[in-house]
């Protein structure tokens, strides 16, 4: 069977072939190949993750490349992703930042054994996996124990809702260091009187939004008032190559939301 599939952009792949398929509670599972480009698919016409396995430190996709700015602002020593997926930003911030430890939570065990087998996420020491639901993980975290948050969690079809729970921003707020930033890739942006926009506002110091090309926004919430731009674009030049992308082009959308 081959199947097509139409990647964040909106840029449709030729046929692929599934070279793997397995379901759970959750649905189905699949691994679709074409040449030199590897899929996981959640049994939609969109990816869930994209893998290039001559440049397998390259994120195929515009939102994990957005979602990767927030390392001109902060030098991680721990960082926390919700959700694994294929292992895109795992795979890439484990080569990119060598003293950095990893926490990975991911409520499926299949799409965390697949990731092993079919995307070469890193598997040693420095990376810590739960296989657990992200609001649970996140209320039994400790105080200030993480310096990242990625937030990026999805089923085949829509946004987990506990994106735009009030809660879940406390939590990450308390579980985040003196400095930290939650990442979260929003299908839509929540409105800007909603509560858990005012908690956001509540919360964190500063917050930055960036558009992509697919419709979805990525925001940047930190707890430091002040952030150096003209440091983290020069910074995120230097990483350009390290991930084979244009990351000023997103960089420079990047809009800072003020409260009041």
């Amino acid at each position: 069977m081959k199947l097509k599939f139409r990647l964040t952009d909106d840029a449709e792949l030729a046929d692929g072939k599934i070279v793997h398929s397995t379901s759970d509670d959750y649905g189905n599972i699949l691994v679709v190949d074409y040449p030199r480009y590897r899929v996981l698919s959640f049994d939609s016409v969109y990816e869930q993750s994209g893998f290039y396995v001559e440049k397998p430190y390259a994120l195929a996709h515009e939102y994990s490349r957005i979602m990767m700015l927030v390392l001109g602002f902060i030098e991680p020593r721990h960082i926390t992703l919700l959700g694994l997926g294929g292992g895109s930003l795992l795979r890439s911030l484990h080569h990119y930042l060598p003293r950095c430890r990893f926490c990975v939570v991911e409520l499926r065990p299949k799409v965390y054994d697949i990731a092993l087998e079919y995307f070469d996420i890193p598997d040693d020491q420095r990376v810590s996996v739960s296989i657990n639901d992200a609001d649970l993980q996140i209320k039994s975290s400790e105080d200030s124990s993480t310096d990242i948050i990625f937030a990026d969690l999805y089923d085949a079809y829509r946004m987990s809702p506990v994106l735009t729970q009030q809660q879940f921003v406390r939590e990450c707020w308390r579980t985040l260091s003196k400095h930290g930033w939650l990442v979260i890739n929003y299908h839509t942006l929540p409105d800007r009187h909603s509560p858990v926009f005012e908690s956001l506002l509540d919360c964190f110091g500063t917050l930055l939004v960036c558009p992509c090309k697919s419709g979805n926004f990525i925001l940047f919430a930190t707890k430091s008032s002040t952030l150096d731009f003209e440091k983290a674009a020069v910074k995120l030049k230097k990483m350009e190559k390290i991930f084979h992308a244009d990351l000023m082009l997103p960089f420079n959308r990047i809009v800072q939301i003020v409260n009041g």
